[in-house]
């Protein structure tokens, strides 16, 4: 196959001057018309954005990007923004109101039924914007946009090609949207009364929902008359919640917790078609771990799909994933395997104090564990859930010696280089299986749950190996990692089975350009 032109000849910015390996064959690969859904793996530093961005210059028709955050939506349009027929789209939260700064446009004028010549007649950030994207060769935003967009509203019009980025979380961010959940200030919420009782089947759920329904409304239209910007907000959308729950079926499920009530359908897939794929042509699923059972958790059939795995750019001898025989860890665990695995954690440490890690405890239990056991402790940082930000800035700025120990590490972070090279995964990380949500999923689909654990164990091991010559060791001291990667190798992309090896003893600390056993 003849390799394109570079991709600065369809418009690209000057940096990306040339192809990396087999990203032009990726290109032509997503600009095919079949089948229908095309997935595709591409490691960590693949550059895939490229990729994509290409393809939606060399389509005739329009092409629709969908990011996991608005913070990967902000890196596309400041890598692609200067890029022909390029535009960006958020929520309207994001956009302050042109007649009053002190609001967004969620909550301006025009949200409670008033004119607005901003709106009207151009000048109004929001819908300005809106515009341009209902008319843009290529959009970006991202799936809750996109999704409610769809939904709530009438959607960013015809498209040719739609790209689900970061697709391995796609199922996640359509349940998300799908499912409801009430907090437990909604529960003392007078309106809803959730506080002594729960209904305990879906009719109970619908006849409740229908009767909450009609107060809420009435309350929205009150708070909108007078005016009462942030009540009418927060009762718009318990609208929105309460419409759903009039539609439940059997296949939802609920359940009830110190924090919140949540319900939810127990797969996306039978949502998938008409929010999030809308019947668009051609849907690429591309990233670092999605595989064929992703698309089959969004109900894609088999017969129209392709998968293509590209070859990993990272040496794998920088970015492995050892096992040191440990202990196996489980609930069952005493006080001799708490000893067992906390001192191999500080055997790893000792070598390596010259150079900022990372240990991934997989529960609080275990990090407090850690803390107060580890012989290195006095070099630990971590985190609680309100100020892990912080945290994580910390240590990102801080000087060797000096650890991160977390339980919450696995995905949405990056560090890079000297920020972090080696990592130790004390645990499989196995999700909380006791909500009746889980449960139900579970006893559903018997893969399931490991293949949620692939997922998070793959997307641990990539935290800290971020280019072509960083490099970054990741052990993993979990004796049930063994039989796990032999059960599961269905449900893990080729470029993490390829960097998993067993040692007896702990290897030296890899140092540039080099690599111990």
């Amino acid at each position: 196959m003849d390799q394109l032109p570079p991709p600065t000849i369809f418009g690209l910015p000057k940096k990306f001057s040339e192809w990396r390996p087999w990203q032009s064959e990726a290109v032509e690969s997503q600009t095919e018309t079949k089948p229908r859904f095309l997935l595709q793996v591409c490691p960590t530093g693949f550059g895939k954005s490229v990729v994509y961005l290409t393809a939606s210059q060399l389509i005739s028709g329009r092409t629709i990007i969908l990011t996991s955050t608005k913070g990967l939506q902000s890196q596309l349009i400041s890598d692609f923004g200067s890029v022909k027929g390029v535009v960006d789209i958020r929520g309207r939260q994001n956009y302050p109101c042109r007649l009053n700064t002190k609001l967004n446009c969620d909550s301006g004028l025009c949200a409670f039924g008033m004119k607005c010549s901003f709106r009207e007649e151009g000048g109004c950030f929001y819908f300005d914007q809106l515009h341009k994207a209902k008319h843009a060769k290529v959009v970006i935003t991202n799936y809750a946009y996109w999704m409610s967009q769809n939904e709530y509203s009438d959607g960013l019009g015809k498209f040719d090609l739609l790209v689900l980025d970061e697709a391995h979380s796609s199922p996640d961010h359509l349940i998300d949207h799908i499912g409801v959940s009430f907090s437990k200030k909604d529960r003392t919420n007078r309106m809803l009364d959730l506080n002594d009782s729960l209904p305990n089947d879906h009719a109970t759920w619908q006849h409740w929902a229908s009767n909450k329904l009609l107060d809420a409304k009435m309350e929205a239209e009150s708070a909108k008359l007078s005016r009462r910007e942030k009540l009418y907000i927060q009762l718009k959308r318990l609208v929105e919640k309460l419409t759903r729950l009039t539609a439940i079926d059997r296949s939802w499920v609920w359940e009830d917790n110190p924090y919140s009530v949540t319900l939810s359908p127990t797969w996306p897939a039978p949502f998938a078609e008409t929010i999030l794929f809308l019947g668009i042509p051609k849907v690429v699923l591309t990233s670092a771990t999605v595989v064929p059972k992703t698309a089959t958790l969004l109900g894609v059939p088999s017969k129209e799909m392709k998968v293509e795995e590209y070859p990993h750019s990272f040496p794998v001898q920088n970015r492995p994933l050892i096992h040191l025989p440990t202990v196996r860890m489980n609930y069952r665990n005493g006080e001799m395997e708490h000893r067992l695995w906390v001192n191999k954690v500080d055997q790893i440490i000792r070598d390596r104090l010259g150079t900022k890690g990372i240990i991934h405890t997989i529960s609080y239990a275990r990090r407090n564990m850690i803390l107060e056991r580890s012989r290195y402790s006095e070099h630990m940082l971590t985190h609680e859930r309100k100020n892990t930000e912080s945290i994580v800035r910390t240590f990102k700025r801080s000087e060797a010696p000096c650890i991160l120990v977390s339980p919450s590490m696995a995905t949405g972070w990056d560090f890079p280089d000297e920020e972090c090279r080696w990592q130790i995964i004390v645990k499989l990380p196995y999700p909380d299986l006791r909500g009746e949500i889980m449960k139900a999923r579970s006893r559903n689909d018997k893969e399931y749950v490991n293949y949620l654990v692939t997922q998070q164990l793959i997307q641990t091991v990539g935290r800290g190996t971020r280019n072509v010559d960083d490099y970054c060791q990741t052990f993993i001291t979990d004796d049930c990692i063994v039989y796990f990667i032999k059960q599961n190798e269905h449900l893990m992309v080729e470029w993490f089975r390829g960097s998993y090896r067993q040692n007896v003893t702990i290897p030296s600390p890899i140092t540039k350009g080099e690599y111990n056993e």
